[in-house]
């Protein structure tokens, strides 16, 4: 009894839970197992060939196997030539890969969009909670030294001060 396929499933399903969500959302929003079957017909590879090309590329898309090793490893699996290799990998990329990423780039773009709004909003209701309270909030003030705005004589200590407050602030 051959417990092979069994222990590769497990290695790639604890590979697919250390990926990111956002990762994973981009590899499900691709039906990258539908766009290898056309293959057969293209290319004139056998369901055997089919399934080594989606075992290999499901590595590769959970990080199981890298990039610079995935045409080798399709070369050996699918026993086919540097040429139809390359030819696939070639084709593999713009039908999958590139849409993959695109999907990354998209879920990437709404979060930083999610995060500049709710920033925003958290600023309005801060905001709206200071002047409820009789507050205002004066927007991006340079941070200028007390001693520095003593010199410019723009700050002027008022009452009696300590000999120490004076000396730290002249």
């Amino acid at each position: 009894m051959n417990n092979t396929p069994d222990l590769l499933e497990i290695k790639i399903q604890e590979a697919k839970a250390g990926l990111s969500t956002e990762t994973v959302n981009a590899i499900a929003a691709v039906d990258w197992k539908a766009a290898i079957l056309p293959l057969r017909s293209k290319y004139g590879y056998t369901f055997e060939q089919l399934g080594d090309l989606e075992l290999e590329t499901e590595l590769l898309l959970c990080g199981l196997v890298s990039a610079e090793d995935y045409p080798k490893e399709l070369s050996n699996r699918m026993k086919i030539s540097e040429t139809a290799t390359n030819e696939l990998v070639h084709e593999m990329n713009n039908q999958i890969f590139e849409k993959i990423r695109e999907e990354l780039i998209k879920s990437a773009e709404k979060r930083k969009i999610f995060a500049k709004s709710s920033t925003e909003e958290k600023k309005t209701r801060d905001t709206d909670i200071f002047k409820s309270a009789g507050i205002e909030i004066i927007p991006d003030l340079p941070a200028v030294p007390s001693a520095q705005l003593m010199q410019a004589g723009k700050l002027e200590l008022a009452g009696e001060v300590h000999p120490i407050v004076a000396q730290k602030l002249s």
